[in-house]
């Protein structure tokens, strides 16, 4: 978006993140958080609701279970072989396969529905990335309007940043 500027500001500190974290989630501006690290206080002061990526393995388990036990039960009947004085349909034999259908599934949808939450894979480079967020630095990245820009260095700076960068886009 034309005169859509990130404004980028380095951290050495945590707390110093999470400050600005908090002041720009108050100020409900787009930003973006880096961090050498995964820590719960990020996670918390970024995203504090519960993952939805725990329906998505339980729909996952769910269909599983349905497929171990509906596909044994269809090829029994497909193929009728009746042994002894058994059912040709018997349920007890087919838990296995509805046990181990159900993790596969629910594996899979978990595996499946983490990409699609954690927008991966990110095959675009991010504006606002600096290799030190991978290395020992925290960032935030707040996304805004170029009348807004100064504010926006002045909070950060006073946020405790060591550094703030402006950049195009976000």
């Amino acid at each position: 978006m034309k005169g859509y500027k990130a404004v980028v500001g380095v951290f050495s500190y945590l707390d110093d993140a999470l400050g600005a974290i908090t002041q720009a989630k108050n100020a409900k501006l787009d930003y973006r958080v880096y961090s050498p690290v995964p820590h719960p206080s990020i996670e918390e002061a970024t995203f504090p609701q519960k993952s939805p990526v725990r329906f998505s393995t339980m729909i996952g388990a769910l269909l599983g279970l349905s497929f171990g036990f509906a596909l044994p039960i269809l090829c029994s009947l497909d193929y009728p072989m009746r042994v002894s004085a058994k059912d040709v349909v018997s349920i007890p034999a087919f838990f296995v396969i509805g046990y181990e259908c159900t993790i596969l599934f629910g594996a899979i949808f978990t595996l499946l529905a983490l990409f699609h939450f954690c927008r991966l894979p990110d095959i675009l480079r991010k504006v606002g990335y600096d290799p030190r967020f991978s290395l020992d630095k925290f960032g935030v990245v707040v996304g805004c309007s170029v009348s807004e820009i100064d504010g926006i260095k002045e909070s950060l700076l006073k946020a405790g940043a060591d550094e703030v960068q402006v950049r195009d886009g976000l």
